[in-house]
């Protein structure tokens, strides 16, 4: 855990917040990370911090990540990475409403969390193994993230959220799981997302259709990953840590 309470205490300016993230961002400058964290949550007036601070330690969320993460890294043999712990946007009503109050961003090597000051110790938990699986998955898989087609990345998000269903139950599961029906899943799966499986990051479209922006359906990427993944749990009876590196592939098999 990287006690970014005491950062914010002594030096809240998002800039100077990115100077010390340098270091754990190879060939990444201030601007390029303030740009990325932003994109997935991250507070745009981190200055506003000392009730985020307070409520943050009232709360013991820094506790609550601890527990957790020495938890899952014993339960899925996960690597020991660096934990931020950074304020929410609480400006943008889509978190807010949708996602709880809190979002994240996993690599390989690190891990994100964008907290708001009132946020549910559950929720911290749902998020917590959501992306930490991320982390787990990425470290064991032997495809490299940048050679991640589309197919890889809905199993990646579907994986990580039946890790939350396993664990904390169907009511603690992401909204976006229950978006349309499975009925639906299959159809998107066989008319948008298998058509366009070899799609990978780079392309316009990715993000698109991930999200589910534009004409696509809501979260369609997402939501289908899930059910393809929960799917192949039904099926097999397998739990999150026997999964964790399991091939994309695999999981298409049962999904028909």
């Amino acid at each position: 855990m990287i006690r970014t309470d005491k950062w914010l205490e002594s030096d809240s300016e998002t800039n100077s917040i990115c100077k010390r993230l340098k270091s754990y961002f190879n060939g990444l400058n201030e601007k390029d990370i303030l740009n990325m964290l932003h994109s997935y949550g991250m507070s745009k007036k981190v200055e506003a911090s000392s009730e985020m601070i307070e409520n943050f330690n009232k709360e013991e969320f820094w506790k609550i990540v601890q527990k957790e993460e020495k938890k899952l890294r014993k339960e899925w043999a996960g690597p020991d990475v660096p934990i931020f712990i950074l304020p929410c946007d609480e400006r943008n009503t889509k978190i807010q409403r949708e996602y709880k109050g809190r979002s994240g961003l996993a690599f390989k090597d690190k891990l994100f969390l964008f907290l708001s000051p009132n946020v549910k110790a559950i929720d911290i938990q749902s998020l917590f193994t959501h992306e930490y699986h991320h982390v787990c998955r990425l470290a064991k898989v032997q495809k490299a993230e940048k050679e991640f087609t589309i197919l890889d990345t809905i199993i990646m998000e579907g994986l990580a959220e039946n890790a939350v269903r396993e664990r904390l139950g169907e009511d603690h599961v992401s909204s976006w799981t229950a978006k349309h029906t499975e009925k639906q899943a299959h159809l998107f799966l066989k008319t948008i997302i298998y058509p366009n499986r070899t799609m990978k990051r780079n392309d316009s479209q990715f993000t698109q259709l991930m999200y589910g922006t534009g004409f696509y359906p809501s979260m369609l990427g997402y939501f289908v990953g899930y059910h393809i993944v929960k799917s192949y749990i039904d099926s097999t009876r397998k739990r999150a840590k026997e999964l964790i590196s399991t091939e994309s592939e695999e999981f298409f098999k049962s999904f028909d």
